[in-house]
């Protein structure tokens, strides 16, 4: 009987150290808002402003901003990202995103569209990404304007 009440409390403790092991190891990580946003519907640019909000006008942009107009970029679930040409649907371009930096960035990897955008807003009708560009021949600081794609 002595030998049974010593073995229930080492049972009782190693049941309880076996259960409390690290739970989160097998979670993978859950959307945040801004990534559910990103992903919902493909983003056209429809404008390029200054700092101040004021549109730069079409002629004044460097070749690649135009180009990123006739796009349509997807934003998947899984870290990828395609651009379509507007008015055939097909896949032009493609590669990675990432919201970094507390979500305040948004690291876009795709030839001809690269680098890190200041992530100046994120609604489900509007994204503004903020970053360096030629305009008028001069490199500035502007801001990509962006509207969903609803079809």
């Amino acid at each position: 009987m002595k030998r049974l009440l010593l073995f229930v409390p080492i049972l009782f403790l190693s049941l309880l150290v076996f259960s409390c092991g690290d739970k989160d190891n097998d979670e993978t990580p859950q959307p945040t808002q801004k990534s559910k946003i990103l992903v919902n519907y493909p983003w056209r640019m429809y404008s390029v402003t200054d700092l101040s909000g004021k549109e730069i006008p079409e002629n004044q942009l460097d070749a690649q901003t135009k180009g990123i107009k006739e796009m349509d970029i997807q934003f998947q679930q899984n870290a990828t990202v395609r651009a379509f040409d507007q008015n055939s649907s097909q896949v032009i371009n493609g590669g990675t995103w990432y919201l970094i930096n507390d979500e305040k960035t948004l690291d876009i990897k795709i030839i001809g569209f690269s680098g890190e955008f200041g992530l100046e807003e994120l609604t489900n009708t509007k994204m503004r990404l903020k970053s360096k560009m030629t305009v008028n021949g001069k490199e500035q600081e502007a801001v990509m304007v962006f509207q969903p794609v609803v079809k």
